[in-house]
C-alpha cells in the first residue's frame, strides 16, 4: 500500500528554520530549504518528515502560558537567561490552520511537499482535534462549538472554565488525568456543527500534506468526552449523542478526496486497537517504549514478534517531543540497544530531531531556539549505520519469529537477558540478536536453517561487516552460541558455504 511508512523524522519546525537560517546566514523559510537538507534525510533512510508546529500561533494562548510559573521554571531550566522573544505559544494551541507567517505560507508548504515527494519522502503535519487557541475566530463567532458552562460553575471551578470576550463561559481543554490546559478551548463533538467545521478544516489541511499526526486522538471519542464533561456535552438539551465516532466519519470523508492520505493517532490507555478499527493507518505504541525503559524482555519479545495485521500499524519510538531524551532516559549504551530494537521492529519508526545527534536535554515545545548542545559524533555514526542498514533490507517488512533461547551452561541465568529474532524470506535468512541488560550475557539459540543447502554457514554482521563461520549441523544439534557484552546487538545475514 502506498500509505505505508517506515522511518519518520519529527522536526520542531520553528527551531529548525532558525537553525538553518543561522547555518546558511540567510532567512530560511519553508520556501527555500536547501536541497542538501532534504538529501540528508533521504540518505539516512527517512521516507516521512513530520513538521511539528507549523500552524498559526496564538497571542492569547502565549500570554496564558507565560502566566504559568511552573512553565517559566521549566523554560529557564532548559535555557538560562531566556529572552521573552525566544518563547512562543504551544504548537498545539492553534489559532488557525494556516501556516504561520514566521515559517512561510500555505503555497510554500505545498511546494515543499512536492520537493519532498520527488525524493520519496512524505510530509506529515499536525492536526489537533480536541481544542483550539483562546483567540481562535470560532471562540467569538461560534461559542456553541465548545463545551459551555454556567456563571456559577465558573465561580466554583475557575481552573476548568473561563469567560470569553463575548461573555460565554467556556471550558479549557482537558485530559481526564491531568489539570486543564489553560491556553486552549475545549471543542464539543456532540454538536454536529462542530464536527462538520472540524471536518472541513481537516480537508483543508489534507490539501497541503500527505498525512496528519492527530494529537491526543482518543480524547474526542464519544465516551471519553462524556467521561470528562458529563451532561455538558448535550449543550442543555440541544444535542444528542452522535450515531458514529467522528474519526469513522471523517477518515472516510477525507479519503474520498485523498485516497492515500495517512492518519496517525497519538493514543494511549489501551485504545490503540479501537482507533485502528476507526480507520487510522498508524497508532502510537507507547507500550513498546515502556517495555524498553523497564527492560521487560519477555514482553519485548512478544511485541517484536507480533504476526497479525495490527503489528504493521504501530508507530514505535524511544524519543519524541513529549518524552525526555533517549540518552537521558536509557543512558548512552542502553539507548543504542533500544534504538537497534526499534529499527528492527515491525511497523513504523519515529526518530526525533536531536535524537540522532545524541542530545541529552529535552527541548520545551514553547521555545523557538535550540539549546545549543554539541552533537555526539559516535551517536551520529551509530544512527547512520542502523538507519541505512534497516532501509536497505526493509526490516520493518519482516515478520520476525522468536527463536528458542536456552542457557549457555548450567546455572548461567544470563540467557534471560537475550533477545533473538529470526526471519527467512525471498531475500535471505536474517537473525537479529541483542543482550538487553547491563551485564555480559551468554546463550544458545536455535532456529530453522534446514533449508539452507550448505555444510557451513556464514553469519555476516550487517552493522559491523564482521563475519563468523559455523557448522550447520552443530547449530541444528546444539544451537548458535552467543556471547554479548552489555547492551550488545548484532544483525546477521546468514549465507551458506560449501
Amino acid at each position: 500500500m502506498r500509505e505505508k511508512i517506515t522511518n519518520i523524522y519529527e522536526i520542531n519546525t520553528r527551531v529548525w528554520l532558525r537553525e538553518l537560517s543561522n547555518k546558511y546566514r540567510k532567512k530560511i523559510t519553508l520556501g527555500n530549504i536547501p536541497e542538501e537538507e532534504i538529501l540528508f534525510m533521504r540518505e539516512l533512510g527517512f521516507d516521512t518528515l513530520w513538521l511539528m508546529g507549523v500552524w498559526l500561533s496564538s497571542k492569547k494562548s502565549r500570554e496564558a502560558a507565560l502566566s504559568n510559573q511552573k512553565l517559566w521554571d521549566e523554560l529557564n531550566a532548559a535555557l538560562p537567561q531566556l529572552e521573552l522573544e525566544e518563547i512562543s505559544c504551544s504548537p498545539y494551541a492553534i489559532a488557525g490552520y494556516e501556516v504561520d507567517s514566521f515559517l512561510g505560507n500555505n503555497r510554500e508548504m505545498l511546494e515543499l511537499k512536492k520537493r519532498l515527494n520527488s525524493h520519496g519522502i512524505k510530509l506529515i503535519l499536525d492536526f489537533v482535534p480536541n481544542h483550539v487557541a483562546l483567540d481562535h475566530p470560532w471562540v467569538h463567532a461560534y461559542p456553541e462549538y465548545f463545551i459551555r458552562a454556567t456563571r456559577q460553575e465558573l465561580q466554583n471551578h475557575p481552573e476548568l472554565f473561563f469567560s470569553a470576550d463575548n461573555k460565554a463561559v467556556l471550558a479549557y481543554g482537558k485530559d481526564p488525568y491531568f489539570p486543564s490546559w489553560a491556553d486552549v478551548v475545549q471543542l464539543n463533538y456532540y454538536n454536529p456543527s462542530t464536527r462538520k467545521a472540524i471536518q472541513e478544516e481537516l480537508l483543508r489541511v489534507a490539501s497541503l500534506c500527505d498525512g496528519v499526526r492527530c494529537d491526543m486522538a482518543m480524547l474526542i471519542l464519544k465516551r471519553v468526552q462524556k467521561q470528562i464533561w458529563g451532561e455538558r456535552v448535550f449543550g442543555s438539551g440541544k444535542f444528542t449523542e452522535p450515531e458514529s465516532e467522528f474519526w469513522q466519519e471523517s477518515i472516510g470523508y477525507i479519503k474520498k478526496s485523498y485516497p492515500e492520505f495517512i492518519f496517525i493517532a497519538e493514543v494511549y490507555w489501551g485504545l490503540e486497537y479501537e482507533l485502528m478499527n476507526l480507520g487510522f493507518n498508524y497508532v502510537y505504541d507507547k507500550t513498546f517504549y515502556d517495555f524498553l525503559e523497564y527492560s521487560d524482555i519477555e514482553k519485548l519479545k512478544g511485541n517484536l514478534t507480533e504476526q497479525n495485521e495490527t503489528a504493521g500499524k504501530k508507530l514505535k519510538f524511544i524519543e519524541n517531543h513529549d518524552e525526555n531524551r533517549a540518552i537521558a532516559v536509557f543512558g548512552r549504551e542502553k539507548s543504542k540497544a533500544a534504538a537497534f530494537l526499534l529499527a528492527v521492529s515491525p511497523g513504523a519508526h519515529l526518530f526525533h530531531q536531536g535524537q540522532i545527534e545524541g542530545f541529552k536535554n529535552k527541548l520545551p515545545i514553547y521555545l523557538k531556539e535550540s539549546l545549543g548542545e554539541k552533537s555526539d559524533e559516535g551517536i551520529i555514526e551509530f544512527y547512520k549505520n542502523i538507519l541505512v542498514t534497516s532501509k536497505n533490507i526493509s526490516l520493518n517488512m519482516f515478520a520476525w519469529e522468536s527463536t528458542v533461547i536456552f542457557p549457555a551452561w548450567k546455572e548461567n541465568e544470563t540467557y534471560k537477558n537475550c533477545i533473538a529474532l529470526f526471519n527467512k524470506n525471498q531475500y535471505g535468512y536474517y537473525l537479529a540478536v541483542a543482550n538487553y541488560s547491563d551485564s555480559q550475557s551468554q546463550c544458545y539459540t536455535r532456529f530453522d536453517i534446514t533449508t539452507i543447502q550448505a555444510k557451513e554457514l556464514i553469519f555476516k554482521d550487517l552493522l559491523s561487516q564482521s563475519e563468523y563461520v559455523r557448522g550447520k549441523e552443530d547449530i541444528i544439534l546444539k544451537g548458535l552460541y552467543l556471547d554479548m557484552h552489555k547492551y550488545g546487538y548484532h544483525l546477521f545475514r546468514i549465507l551458506g558455504e560449501g
